[in-house]
């Protein structure tokens, strides 16, 4: 029904169809009504435009989430990768540098150590997809800790490293002698009859016997601590510290070329074969302490010489006897 149709009625009265006049109330009504349905055809033209025609910003802001989305795929294959990589460092670290080292394995409680709580991904609660954000950026909080705990793991790998090279570089593991020199093996570790009263007794080194003046090296990097002329019967000897619980001590020397204090290499030249204090003849005797513990030097010779090499170093002990090596014998 037309509300503003045109309205007539009989009038008794007049006996005339006259128009019908609406009050002002009426009129207000009508009003009413139709503003009412003017605002109501706007909103759903609005809505529908909206929700069918997207605006130009709305097309701009759907191609930003769309590249959003497709940089946060793109960023976890990227993290993929990188988590794999670190995997593999990880299982190296473990099962390589620290084995070769003899180091205690990270654990696993200290290397999946967690990062944050819920309450630190709260701020992405409001974002049209908390669920993909949130999850990036938790991988990269995990992964940023294991890489600060891998980098602290591999600064002890080379902090142990460098040691352990001093270690080798100072460790006693060469023949004082010179293997292009000539020498022979007078007595062993051990105990044995004593030269000068005939007793069993203590021998806490190894006796290097050869011809006066033959160089005697360190046998691995160190300090002199001694040198001096020993009067309980080693004549001139040199002691050397070599760090890590090691000292050597070359006794009976003719010369002394070193001095205390002072810094020595592996092969480096520290005194003459010579026949001082307690002694039979020209030799070395030669002691490597651990830990203030006398030790068996031939362990060490073994170090730096193939097996057969060692063998033939051995069996000069079992061929002092041999008529053209004089039998030259340390008191000690």
């Amino acid at each position: 029904m037309n509300l503003f149709a045109k309205r007539y009625y009989f009038n008794p009265e007049t006996l005339r169809v006259e128009r019908v006049s609406l009050s002002r109330r009426e009129w207000f009504r009508y009003s009413m009504v139709f503003g009412f349905g003017l605002v109501a055809l706007a909103v759903f033209l609005r809505y529908s435009f909206e929700h069918f025609s997207p605006t130009p910003r709305q097309i701009i802001y759907e191609q930003e989430n769309a590249q959003l989305r497709s940089d946060y795929v793109a960023m976890n294959s990227n993290l993929q990768l990188v988590e794999s990589q670190l995997s593999e460092l990880r299982m190296r670290d473990a099962g390589f540098y620290r084995s070769i080292l003899s180091l205690e394995p990270v654990p696993s409680s200290i290397r999946d150590a967690g990062t944050g709580g819920a309450d630190s991904y709260n701020q992405f609660a409001n974002i049209r997809e908390p669920g993909l954000v949130r999850n990036v950026t938790q991988r990269i909080d995990k992964i940023s800790s294991r890489i600060m705990i891998q980098e602290n793991s591999l600064e002890n790998v080379l902090e142990e490293a460098v040691s352990n090279k001093q270690f080798r570089a100072s460790k006693p593991s060469i023949n004082p002698i010179s293997s292009a020199d000539p020498f022979w093996i007078t007595s062993s570790y051990g105990y044995r009859k004593d030269p000068f009263n005939g007793r069993r007794t203590a021998h806490h080194g190894i006796d290097l016997a050869g011809p006066f003046g033959l160089d005697i090296h360190a046998s691995g990097d160190g300090v002199v601590v001694k040198a001096r002329v020993n009067r309980s019967g080693y004549g001139k000897e040199v002691i050397v510290d070599h760090g890590f619980g090691y000292t050597t001590r070359y006794a009976h020397l003719q010369e002394i070329l070193v001095k205390s204090g002072q810094k020595l290499k592996r092969g480096e030249v520290l005194g003459t074969m010579g026949n001082t204090g307690r002694s039979t003849g020209p030799h070395l005797h030669y002691e490597i302490n651990k830990n203030g513990h006398p030790v068996n030097p031939m362990f060490f010779f073994y170090e730096n010489l193939s097996p057969e090499e060692y063998t033939l170093l051995a069996s000069k002990v079992s061929s002092t006897s041999a008529s053209y090596q004089p039998q030259a014998y340390s008191q000690k």
